[in-house]
């Protein structure tokens, strides 16, 4: 996945809110409508606060490298666990977009970028890790063979009613992993 995604449109915030105030929270302090959101930028994530206490923070996308020379917006599904990312992978958090964008690369070195998205009207929530410093990082996962001509690398995309089992720690990425996401695309020009 590239470093860039969608905010979410108004309709899109109205569901998000809706889904969230079912399990208690409230969503506040978004980005405007269908922002370009690039590492560094300053967004609103969701987290767990506790057993079955469901949060929102405002944080930094990008987790700062260890050698403080940039970010990493990205954790490979694969190996998260098992490198850099292991000392927070517990901590997991929901990144709301409305989508992401892509950039195919052609034969002749020029670039076509793509919006990706589940529909027109849904917005998408990707699976993520934060620090305690409140920066995050999108989990990714191989690309699903639609879409796999564009990229071959897409988020971790975790389905509606499947936010708080993540968040819990009751769902593991494997079983994300597996699941097919129907996201959609078109190109971005």
């Amino acid at each position: 996945m590239c470093g860039r995604y969608i905010a979410n449109s108004e309709d899109e915030i109205m569901e998000i809110r809706e889904i969230l105030k079912q399990i208690s929270l409230r969503l506040a302090d978004v980005p405007s409508a269908l922002s370009e959101i690039f590492p560094t930028h300053e967004v609103m994530f969701i987290h767990a606060a506790g057993v079955g206490i469901i949060s929102q923070a405002k944080g930094k996308f990008g987790l700062e490298k260890w050698d403080k020379k940039g970010v990493i917006i990205n954790a490979r599904s694969e190996t998260y666990e098992s490198n850099f990312f292991r000392q927070f992978a517990k901590n997991r958090c929901i990144i709301p977009a409305h989508g992401y964008y892509e950039w195919q690369k052609t034969e002749d070195k020029t670039k076509i970028k793509y919006a990706i998205s589940c529909n027109e009207k849904h917005g998408i929530f990707m699976a993520g890790i934060y620090n305690k410093n409140n920066e995050f990082a999108i989990i990714t996962k191989p690309a699903e063979p639609e879409i796999a001509f564009i990229h071959h690398r897409m988020p971790l995309i975790v389905a509606a009613e499947n936010v708080s089992d993540w968040l819990g720690g009751r769902m593991q990425v494997r079983e994300l992993a597996g699941k097919m996401s129907g996201l959609v695309w078109k190109e971005a020009g």
